[in-house]
């Protein structure tokens, strides 16, 4: 009986797992991980991108609610000229600053008053009572999804810059993750034929190719190219950031880019590409790169759009027939 009754107790304990059973209920756990992160990781990039497609809309309104305010739009940036441009496509202009962009003379239209009211506008954005302001990040010109730090460094290496000298820190300021549109020519020929330019003046009546066939502000992420919503600050340059594949460590200042492409992008020869200059557009989404029409509606351009057309929509009046998709 104490045989029978020990017997029992031992067909009564629960049976363990194997080895083998463990290692497959592991590998499954793993496999179904392995399925849910990728959607994990897609669902997070497509709500940034729905985000920074509404901080666009809300620098879309802005810019509507200035031209109702002053008939016009504003410059691209503010900054008195002091000699001629020499002619070459990345040849810079002398000029003497303020520098402050039209991202700077918006923050009123986006409730950002008060940082608005601490600009100095008449002093240079270096000018230590302009610190506070230029130091201050603006969520609106930051995109979700750009990783890059939300306080940078403005740089120069010389006039011209030399592509193995190392970049010296003018100042810092706030990042910004959007640029202006000047459209298809070199940086500073004229007339340009974009939004936006230096002391620029446009009208919405002088956008004839349409407000909605015509480009204003798109991505320009500070993992690609670093650049603050002050505006430009004379004698800066601009050079790929140290995340963008294109970084040269031993020559940080290779394929830099003039002062006016801190605020503003023009196009030439292709769209919207990592492999693209520092001063080009690019977002960080998979999807392609977001930009803001003049209308205040939204488009989203690929790496693989013909370069015509992407041409076409970054002209104010160059008569181009565009077919809006």
């Amino acid at each position: 009986m104490k045989t029978s009754s020990r017997q029992g107790t031992r067909s009564s304990l629960p049976a363990g797992f194997s080895l083998v059973e463990l290692l497959v209920v592991i590998a499954i756990v793993a496999t179904l991980i392995g399925l849910l992160l990728p959607a994990v990781q897609s669902a997070r990039e497509s709500a940034r991108r729905m985000q920074s497609l509404n901080n666009l809309r809300q620098i879309g309104v802005s810019l509507h609610l200035y031209h109702d305010a002053r008939r016009m739009l504003p410059p691209g940036f503010r900054s008195t000229t002091t000699g001629t441009w020499p002619g070459g496509s990345n040849d810079a202009v002398p000029e003497s600053g303020p520098g402050w962009s039209f991202f700077s003379f918006l923050l009123p239209f986006l409730e950002e008053t008060a940082v608005h009211a601490t600009i100095r506008q008449n002093l240079p954005i270096t000018d230590p009572l302009n610190q506070a302001a230029r130091e201050t990040v603006i969520s609106t010109f930051v995109d979700p999804g750009d990783s890059a730090p939300r306080l940078i460094d403005i740089t120069d290496s010389g006039s011209p810059p030399a592509a193995g000298n190392t970049p010296s820190v003018i100042t810092r300021a706030a990042l910004c993750s959007y640029a202006g549109c000047l459209g298809t020519e070199s940086y500073e020929k004229q007339p340009f034929t974009g939004v936006f330019h230096r002391n620029s003046k446009v009208r919405f009546s002088e956008i004839t190719d349409g407000l909605s066939k015509t480009i204003g502000v798109g991505e320009r992420m500070g993992r690609h190219t670093r650049s603050s919503w002050v505006g430009v600050v004379p004698g800066q340059e601009l050079v790929y950031a140290p995340e963008s594949p294109q970084y040269r460590a031993a020559e940080p200042s290779f394929n830099w880019r003039p002062a006016i492409t801190a605020t503003l992008v023009h196009v030439r020869s292709s769209a919207p590409s990592l492999q693209g200059s520092p001063g080009g557009f690019v977002g960080p989404y998979t999807a392609g790169t977001n930009f803001l029409n003049m209308d205040g509606s939204c488009r989203l351009i690929t790496a693989d759009t013909a370069p015509e057309i992407f041409r076409a929509l970054c002209t104010r009046a160059g008569g181009e027939t565009v077919t809006v998709e």
